[in-house]
């Protein structure tokens, strides 16, 4: 038996910069006050993340040859409104419209029977994570068939493998020679505090929210060998000014997601899907 797990984050439907199915459409009205479905016109960096997410996408489902993908989205499904800046549209509900159409494709695709949306950050999904919740229902409404939920902190055994999800955890580092050490240090106390109560550490612990791609083993001697993975996810969203001034003039962009083969229980491969963008303005002068 072999499973795909399909893991993404940081998808911040509803912002100018982050990404969108330009197929998304939403009721409005016209200057005569008449009943209209519009859409978005999207950014050249929303064309770009696009293209990125349905490439990437299509080659996790030819990875995966038709066996069962599980979908994962951890976190930050929406942009929300505490920094209101270049908002796609200031109505609430065109961002889990936005998310909704986002998630649309893999949901048609008849091996991914199974969705989890991992709440986020509160500021970006409307608190309690609304946002998750109500593109949970919307999917639900539109693929009763399929098992879908909304999780704050999931902890799933895939085919016995078992994952540990959640949004929030440890940075990259802030320097290029320091990047993961924070990462192993967090996986490890996970392991050891699991061991120490009697719990089989996750095989896999997954988090995000930092929009980078990062993968750490750490290995645990206990009355044997224990081996964790730990990942940080990609996001699929361009630079704001906020974000530029939050991560002190970072200019490499991450967009990306991942895929984690489990083949007869067994962990398999681990795939990043990730393309990077350089956004600094070169020129000579």
């Amino acid at each position: 038996m072999r499973r795909i797990v399909a893991l993404l984050a940081d998808t911040h439907a509803g912002h100018k910069l982050a990404l969108c199915n330009p197929e998304t459409r939403w009721e409005d009205e016209d200057a005569q006050g008449k009943r209209i479905r519009t859409g978005p016109t999207l950014t050249e960096t929303q064309k770009w993340l696009w293209g990125r997410y349905e490439e990437q996408r299509g080659r996790l489902l030819e990875f995966a040859h038709g066996d069962p993908v599980t979908l994962i989205h951890n976190g930050d499904i929406t942009w929300g409104v505490k920094y209101p800046e270049q908002l796609v549209n200031s109505r609430i509900d065109v961002q889990p419209t936005i998310a909704f159409y986002n998630l649309l494709p893999w949901l048609k695709e008849d091996n991914v029977q199974t969705v989890r949306l991992v709440h986020g950050t509160p500021s970006h999904e409307f608190g309690m994570g609304s946002s998750n919740r109500t593109v949970a229902t919307m999917l639900s409404m539109g693929f009763p068939e399929k098992n879908i939920g909304a999780p704050r902190h999931l902890l799933a055994s895939i085919d016995g493998v078992r994952f540990d999800v959640a949004h929030h955890g440890p940075s990259s580092g802030i320097r290029i020679w320091t990047a993961g050490n924070q990462f192993r240090y967090n996986l490890r106390s996970i392991m050891l505090e699991d061991l120490i109560n009697g719990r089989t550490p996750p095989r896999v612990v997954v988090r995000a929210h930092y929009h980078t791609y990062l993968h750490e083993t750490v290995r645990v001697q206990a009355d044997s060998e224990v081996v964790s993975e730990i990942l940080m996810l990609p996001g699929y969203c361009g630079f704001s000014h906020y974000v530029v001034q939050a991560t002190r003039s970072a200019y490499t962009m991450h967009a990306g997601m991942v895929a984690v083969e489990v083949v007869d229980g067994v962990l398999g491969q681990i795939v990043p899907l990730v393309e990077t963008l350089d956004i600094r303005t070169e020129e000579t002068l």
